[in-house]
């Protein structure tokens, strides 16, 4: 390994440039946008990474304990820092940097053993390098495992660095055991060498990948706005327009599908005599309404003006059919306070797929069953069947809402 050889010095320094750069970039990048969890502890780690190699380069201008203890016990910290922010960037348990933290003391205590009572360059390489390898392969697990979807592939990319040069890092530990005593560290062995050049493309590779998820997760807050009505925050006909044909054509013949078109009663009225603020507040109001009591599998679509088209996969009519009637009791049991007791009651027009039958004919069906609701009273439940002539009011018994309950 004697034959190719790297100058420590020049990557030290190169350490400690592209440290100190990506992290005063990533610090003033969050300063100008919306905080994002766990960033700005990852830009102080890559701040720690650069400072640590700045002091060992005081190597032989300052004591031992500055150049040598505190410089490492810097490093280990820095490392120790990206763990704990890729914890909380990637929604993932903190159990994971507490033994690391307990490890920092063993070390520090290690590195001024083998620096001021038995000096040894072997032993302080062994001792970081397995610090740096447990910490990186940890910081790999941590980013596979988080719980926040971020772009796979920067994910993979960022957890792969961490691997390799964790799997580098115990490499290190082996070949140095059965190594003899360095002299002088500035001119070790290539495989010391490598270790700087490695971390600066660990450096280069983990804020590379930082930024490509920052960038996707900004990519997808856009693209879910697009999808969002801003007042109810329920999806808008946009998102309803593509994912419905979608969900019809991954319905499975033994897996029926529904839906339920809703309208506030009297909102015109309510508008009118209240004015448009109370009216937007009435249709969040019970937008609510439907969010809280719907399942996990279904979803709310704010149709257009105070209309509300709720889909729901893998539910007969029956099934359906329970569920508006338990949103109508819901809505109707609340009251909007705007000086007096405002009443809010909607009408329910339900539908279920039929067999062939496309997305636009299934919202006609259940659109119907909503106007003969309007046209019976209000505040009523209407069926449509799979005749589009014929419709039944739903007068909901025991064991159906029951089903329901369960189901929730």
């Amino acid at each position: 390994m004697d034959s190719f050889s790297l100058d420590i010095r020049t990557l030290n320094f190169i350490i400690i440039l592209f440290s100190c750069i990506y992290s005063i970039g990533l610090l003033c990048y969050q300063r100008s946008q919306k905080e994002i969890p766990g960033l700005q502890l990852f830009a102080l780690s890559l701040l720690f990474i650069g400072i640590g190699p700045f002091f060992l380069g005081m190597r032989g201008t300052t004591p031992d304990w500055f150049s040598i203890v505190l410089a490492n016990t810097i490093i280990m910290f820095g490392f120790q820092l990206v763990l704990h922010s890729l914890c909380i960037f990637r929604n993932c348990s903190l159990r994971y940097t507490y033994f690391t933290y307990t490890c920092i003391p063993i070390t520090l205590s290690l590195f001024y053993y083998f620096t001021h009572v038995s000096p040894s360059i072997k032993a302080r390489i062994i001792v970081i390098s397995v610090f740096l390898a447990i910490t990186t392969l940890l910081s790999a697990f941590t980013t596979l495992k988080g719980r926040h979807k971020d772009l796979k592939i920067a994910i993979w990319m960022m957890s792969t660095s961490f691997f390799l040069y964790g799997s580098f890092m115990t490499l290190r530990v082996a070949w140095t055991l059965y190594s003899e005593e360095l002299h002088n560290f500035m001119y070790a062995e290539l495989i010391h060498q490598l270790t700087f050049l490695f971390s600066i493309i660990l450096v280069v590779a983990i804020s590379f990948s930082m930024l490509w998820m920052i960038n996707a997760r900004l990519v997808n807050s856009i693209y879910d706005l697009s999808r969002r009505d801003p007042l109810t925050q329920l999806y808008n006909r946009y998102a309803l327009e593509r994912k419905l044909p979608d969900l019809i054509n991954e319905i499975n013949k033994v897996h029926p599908l529904s839906i339920i078109m809703v309208d506030i009663d009297n909102f015109k009225s309510i508008n009118d005599l209240h004015g448009h603020l109370t009216g937007d507040e009435v249709i969040k109001r019970i937008a609510q309404i439907i969010t809280a009591h719907t399942r996990n599998t279904d979803s709310a679509y704010r149709f257009g003006g105070d209309e509300i088209l709720i889909t729901l996969p893998k539910t007969d009519i029956n099934l359906a059919r329970a569920i508006a009637e338990s949103l109508r009791k819901k809505i109707s049991a609340y009251t909007l306070i705007e000086g007096n007791n405002l009443p809010m009651t909607s009408s329910f027009g339900v539908a279920s797929l039929s067999e062939g039958e496309d997305w636009e004919h299934l919202v006609s069906r259940a659109d119907q069953a909503l106007y003969q609701a309007k046209q019976m009273g209000r505040n009523t439940v209407v069926t449509c069947s799979e005749n589009p002539t014929l419709s039944a009011i739903y007068h909901a018994s025991h064991h159906q809402h029951k089903a329901y309950e369960e189901a929730l």
